[in-house]
C-alpha cells in the first residue's frame, strides 16, 4: 500500500509484503532485487500486484537523492508533451537524459494507452540506451499486454530490447474491490 508522506514523497511497499504469488514469480522478484541490472518485464491482468512489485523493488532501493526514477506511461507521457511544447524538439533530450542515467527505472503501465509516434520514438530511445547499460543498469517494465500486443502497438525492436531480461506473466483475480 503506497503511503503519501509530506512533499510528495512514498513510502513503499516492502519486498515481503508481496504475497499470493507463485514461487517461480517470487524467484526471479528476488533474484532481480539482489541484482537489479537488465530487464524485468512483468506483463498480467489489471489488479493483479505488478505496480505493487515494482515499487517494493524499488523502494528497496528508494532514496530521496538518488538517480532512481518511477515513471508511469501517462505521467511520462504528459511530462514529455509539456516540455516538447514549452521548449521545442531539442528540449525533451534532457528529459531522456535524466531518464536513461537512473540507476533503476521504472516503466510502469507501459501500453495503456496507444503511443503517439513522437512520443513511440522517446520511448524506443529509452529502451535502447538502456538495453546498450544492462549490465550496470535496471529497467522494471510493466505492462497489461502479452507479447504479441505489445509487439503490435510498439514494434519487434523495442519489444525485442525490453524483454531481453527477465520476463514473467502473472495473471490472477484483480485485488482492487469491484463495487459495482
Amino acid at each position: 500500500m503506497k503511503v503519501p508522506t509530506q512533499a510528495g514523497s512514498r513510502v513503499y511497499p516492502k519486498l515481503k509484503e508481496i504475497n499470493e504469488k507463485a514461487d517461480e514469480y517470487m524467484r526471479h522478484v528476488h533474484e532481480f532485487a539482489s541484482n537489479p541490472v537488465g530487464f524485468f518485464l512483468i506483463s498480467g491482468k489489471n489488479g493483479n500486484g505488478k505496480t505493487f512489485t515494482a515499487e517494493a523493488i524499488y523502494g528497496k532501493f528508494y532514496h530521496p537523492c538518488t538517480d532512481n526514477a518511477f515513471w508511469n506511461q501517462a505521467d511520462l507521457k504528459m511530462k514529455w508533451q509539456t516540455i516538447y511544447a514549452t521548449y521545442g524538439a531539442a528540449a525533451p533530450s534532457y528529459l531522456l537524459n535524466e531518464i536513461v542515467k537512473a540507476p533503476l527505472l521504472v516503466l510502469d503501465d507501459i501500453g495503456t494507452t496507444r503511443p503517439t509516434d513522437g512520443f513511440m520514438e522517446f520511448l524506443y530511445i529509452i529502451a535502447d540506451k538502456r538495453h546498450k547499460l544492462k549490465t550496470t543498469h535496471g529497467t522494471i517494465i510493466t505492462t497489461n499486454l502479452n507479447s504479441q500486443s505489445m509487439r503490435e502497438m510498439f514494434g519487434d525492436a523495442f519489444v525485442s530490447r525490453i524483454a531481453s531480461g527477465r520476463c514473467v506473466r502473472h495473471d490472477g483475480p484483480d485485488r482492487r474491490p469491484m463495487l459495482f
